[in-house]
């Protein structure tokens, strides 16, 4: 009997395609990217240095390296020397941005096998490099068969029953597919009714992840449970009940190991919840639905309809049609995505209440809302797009100088004749590209102000309102505090005139009340007007000494005063009236808090600048009282109004210094600290 032994030939397997390592820096990678993706047949991969692609280059994943430097660096054979060691049979072609004699001589001595220069012509770059790459091995030869086989026609099929039809036939029957990228369901199921024809199966079904929301997180996990997208030879309501998951099962190992998984392996006989599914949808194989990164899916697929077995050969097809089906599937969730998050950004920017204008670096009018065609045109309008030479002159100048420029105005108000009485506020936002290059895209926010401004108007106005009321009221009771001695000798002046005492009391009335009514004069004035100019050189230990003194004569008391410290000599440039009333005004304060005390003050000098700390004998301020004593009109005596301490810091303020009042925390700490520059 004659043994036949035949080679089995694989019609088909999918031809090889060239991979190209481009070793180049974004600027320079990004044109040649773009030229060479016209190239059929090759498949690009850019690093930035060749240190990030040795690992793929022991392995063997690259047929071909182009570098293309930035400059003509010296330096560029040395990279050419480094890439040849790491990879010694690869073509390397190098891509000079320019013409260099030298450069290129040594770049050939370093190990290049071609050098170009600009300008590039893409086809032919692309031919170059397949002419460059190693012709593909041939398939060892069959060893003669003992007997001839038997001839077949053309087109004939194989022993299982299945076409075997040309991979150009195939790519022809499923094109019609790619017409609905746009809805992967559709997608997926015509691709189901067209693999069904073209391996000729009784049953297909695919099931899938379901596709991330447009609010979901950028790296949340898939989801475990794979339901049915398409089916062909599948009853509905068996569809509906049925489902796999990553967790057990079929869909466990197609996720887990991502090959063809056969219903008599072992794997699935081993495997009750993988028999079990089998068995359910009547389907003998799995394969897995790869985007190329990872497996969002599995096809189940049943018998011939001729009862034939699947060759390897079309299961490797299938498996790589189900690979560019995924790709396709992810690229329609992305989209998807993709369209439900602009939906959701002009739903968003249509129902906010402020205008929005986008723009783009064209200055091309992207997008207008409800709230910006109020203001441009007065009403939402007949839905007409705006153009930009309808936007007011202001907020096209800013537009142009912000997307043109990068220039930011800072916001800015308007008013448009199409909504008289209103007031509008305007804020630019830019958005720049990754590149920062420009024009650049922006945003106008238009927002009507007219209402926030009335009620600013309003508070303003009520504030003064009750501003002037407090100074009514504390000016009133100062005066009247003043006038009821005056009106009492007054009273008496005829009858009591001759009595000495009573003429020592009237002129000790008149004086302590007139000069009561001279200091809250003068506090009025110091408040409503600036402090004369710093020209006055004068000791400073003199100024103290002579507003203790009149302080202490304003109450009727001696004074008392204690200097310390080791800058009494020192020198200050003041307006020395102003200065000298702001001291009047600490010393008041003290020696009513501790009358016929002494008042101690401390002089120091520490880096040009002068401390001077006023402590007096009385038990000190609270915490409370001592953060609010400046303010104006504050006050927790009977008398006066309270704008001593305020208009002396006012005045301190205006000399370049600073006042502080502060509640005591040890025995010898100050109640007041005031701080002067040296002259």
């Amino acid at each position: 009997m004659g043994c036949e032994h035949r080679q089995q030939s694989d019609p088909l397997q999918l031809p090889k395609v060239p991979r190209l390592l481009l070793i180049a820096d974004d600027p320079v990678a990004r044109p040649l990217t773009a030229a060479l993706s016209v190239a059929a047949g090759l498949q690009l991969h850019n690093r930035g240095r060749l240190a990030e692609a040795r690992a793929a280059l022991a392995a063997g994943a690259f047929d071909a390296i182009l570098l293309a430097p930035t400059n003509l660096d010296p330096d560029t054979a040395a990279q050419v020397a480094e890439i040849r060691t790491a990879a010694p049979g690869l073509p390397l072609i190098v891509v000079l941005p320019a013409h260099d004699p030298g450069l290129t001589a040594r770049l050939t001595t370093a190990g290049a096998d071609l050098v170009l220069l600009p300008p590039l012509d893409a086809a032919a770059l692309a031919a170059t490099l397949l002419r460059l790459l190693p012709a593909p091995a041939a398939a060892p030869a069959a060893p003669a068969p003992v007997a001839a086989p038997s001839p077949q026609p053309p087109n004939a099929a194989p022993a299982g029953g299945g076409k075997t039809p040309s991979e150009l036939e195939v790519l022809r029957d499923f094109s019609p597919v790619l017409g609905y990228s746009l809805d992967y369901r559709q997608l997926t199921q015509q691709f189901v009714l067209k693999l069904r024809e073209v391996i000729g199966v009784a049953r297909i079904a695919i099931f899938l992840e379901t596709p991330a929301g447009p609010a979901a997180p950028e790296h949340a996990p898939p989801s475990e449970h794979l339901t049915c997208a398409a089916a062909a030879g599948v009853t509905r309501d068996l569809i509906d009940c049925v489902e796999l998951t990553r967790r057990s099962g079929i869909g466990r190992h197609i996720t887990r190991h991502a090959q063809v998984l056969r219903g008599d392996d072992p794997a699935a006989m081993d495997d009750p919840q993988a028999r079990r599914e089998f068995e359910v949808l009547g389907c003998q194989v799995a394969l897995p639905v790869n985007d190329r990164e990872r497996t969002i899916g599995a096809a189940l697929i049943g018998g011939r309809v001729t009862g034939g077995a699947f060759t390897d050969a079309e299961l490797r097809l299938v498996y790589h049609l189900l690979e560019e089906l995924g790709l396709a599937i992810k690229n329609s969730w992305l989209h998807a995505q993709v369209a439900a998050s602009q939906r959701l950004f002009s739903d968003v920017i249509g129902a906010v209440t402020s205008g929005c204008l986008a723009i783009g670096a064209d200055l091309a009018v992207l997008h207008t809302n409800r709230a910006f065609l109020n203001f441009l045109r007065g009403g939402p309008g007949s839905g007409a797009r705006v153009d930009f030479t309808e936007l007011p002159r202001l907020l096209a100048a800013a537009l142009h100088d912000l997307v043109e420029r990068d220039r930011l105005a800072e916001p800015f108000f308007l008013t448009s004749d199409k909504t008289p009485g209103r007031s509008w506020r305007v804020s630019l936002v830019p958005f720049p590209n990754p590149e920062r290059r420009l024009p650049q895209p922006a945003l106008a926010l238009v927002e009507d102000f007219t209402q926030i401004q009335s009620v600013q108007r309003a508070e303003i106005e009520a504030s003064n309102s009750r501003l002037l009321a407090l100074i009514a009221k504390r000016f009133a009771h100062e005066i009247r505090n003043a006038l009821v001695p005056l009106t009492t000798h007054h009273q008496l002046l005829d009858t009591d005139y001759d009595s000495p005492g009573f003429r020592d009391s009237l002129k000790t009335a008149l004086g302590r009340e007139t000069g009561r009514i001279q200091r809250f004069t003068e506090q009025m004035l110091f408040l409503s007007q600036p402090a004369g100019p710093a020209e006055d050189l004068v000791p400073v230990a003199t100024l103290i000494e002579q507003s203790c003194a009149r302080a202490a004569r304003a109450l009727g008391l001696e004074p008392w005063l204690v200097l310390e410290g080791d800058a009494t000599a020192a020198l200050v440039r003041v307006h020395r009236p102003g200065f000298a009333h702001a001291l009047d005004e600490i010393f008041l304060n003290g020696l009513q808090a501790a009358p016929g005390a002494p008042m101690r003050v401390h002089l120091a000098t520490d880096g040009g600048r002068l401390t001077l700390r006023f402590r007096d004998a009385g038990p000190g301020l609270t915490a409370e009282v001592a953060a609010r004593a400046a303010e104006p009109f504050f006050t927790t005596r009977a008398t006066g109004v309270g704008l001593g301490l305020t208009v002396a810091r006012r005045i301190v303020e205006q000399h370049a210094g600073r006042l502080e009042v502060r509640a005591r925390s040890g025995p010898d700490d100050a109640d007041v600290v005031l701080d002067l520059p040296l002259c």
